[in-house]
């Protein structure tokens, strides 16, 4: 299924997941990032598996969310790139 997707393409999408994220942490530090797996990890954690996944032929995103009563961020696989 990835090779109906260009590279640039998938790199558009996680680029467009992390400046989501971003946009959610609004420079608030030590936000957590709860993955899909029910995981929770900082933002940097958060950014490196919105990519891998891209790459992995997914497409990601995240949402507002509460995490350990925290406010945080949520991480999804939307669905497979097409």
């Amino acid at each position: 299924m990835r090779s109906m997707v260009s590279n640039a393409d998938i790199e558009q999408r996680w680029i467009d997941a992390w400046n989501d994220l971003l946009d959610l942490v609004r420079g608030r530090g030590n936000v957590p990032c709860q993955l899909p797996d029910g995981s929770v990890v900082t933002v940097d954690g958060c950014k490196a598996w919105l990519q891998e996944r891209a790459y992995e032929g997914q497409r990601v995103g995240v949402k507002s969310g509460w995490v350990e009563g925290r406010q945080a961020v949520i991480a999804e696989i939307l669905d497979p790139l097409v």
